[in-house]
């Protein structure tokens, strides 16, 4: 799909998704400059009304994500291809870490020329009332976004959704694309490297507060998934700064 672009329609369908506030809406330049957003998506953004015109991903996210937020966006302005239903953990302004279900597409001016790209996301944990077929895993996925100190078992997951193990992993395949074994090792990894990227904490506390055992278990993980050290990643980011907390 393509949405063609007036100088009025990008407020036009701004003011339309605050009328829904379980969604986030955006407009993106060719240069990744966000010219339309809606209110849910300045709210989790921790933006005053209008403080997301003119800012960037670099501006909201740390560097790795918004480097991907803004490689995606290229490969649908060069390809016209628009993207539906890819899952993103997506930091608030408070720190909270979030999955959210994104659907993207390019946008043209009227003379046909590409104006960006625009976005909706829906949180995965609320959108049984948008998307009827999410509500059949939403009890796992409330757990598996909440507590990450708690120990997941793919039996627990699949009997808060009254499935067999099985039926569980069929099911949450085919709506989440991974397995849920997958996915939770997903968000744990994508929580440790926010919480790398974000907080001084030190690798024993991001281990604990991401849903591993310990430092040793994270360090494992991590390199398998990312195929560096925590500590590498974080001193990348960083520019090689390391502070006295990340020793541990």
């Amino acid at each position: 799909m393509i949405i063609p672009c007036s100088d009025y329609s990008g407020d036009d369908i701004a003011r339309l998704f605050d009328q829904l506030p379980m969604v986030m809406f955006y407009m993106k330049d060719t240069h990744g400059v966000f010219i339309r957003c809606n209110r849910r998506f300045e709210e989790y953004h921790g933006l005053k009304p209008g403080g997301g015109i003119g800012l960037t991903d670099f501006n909201l996210h740390h560097q790795e994500i918004a480097t991907r937020y803004l490689a995606e966006d290229k490969q649908i302005m060069e390809s016209g291809v628009a993207v539906t239903n890819h899952t993103w953990m997506v930091p608030s302004a408070k720190g909270f870490l979030r999955w959210w279900l994104s659907s993207k597409t390019l946008v043209r001016k009227a003379d046909g020329t590409i104006a960006g790209v625009a976005g909706v996301m829906h949180e995965i944990s609320g959108t049984a009332a948008i998307h009827s077929s999410f509500s059949r895993i939403e009890p796992a996925l409330k757990l598996i976004h909440g507590d990450h100190v708690e120990s997941l078992s793919t039996e627990g997951l699949a009997a808060t959704c009254h499935y067999s193990v099985s039926q569980f992993n069929r099911v949450f395949r085919k709506l989440m694309g991974k397995s849920p074994r997958q996915y939770i090792m997903q968000h744990r990894i994508e929580t440790a490297k926010n919480l790398l990227a974000m907080t001084d904490l030190t690798l024993i506390e991001v281990a604990i507060q991401a849903g591993f055992y310990d430092a040793s278990d994270l360090g494992k993980r991590f390199r398998t998934c990312e195929g560096t050290t925590p500590m590498a990643y974080r001193l990348k980011l960083r520019g090689g700064v390391q502070s006295a907390n990340n020793t541990a």
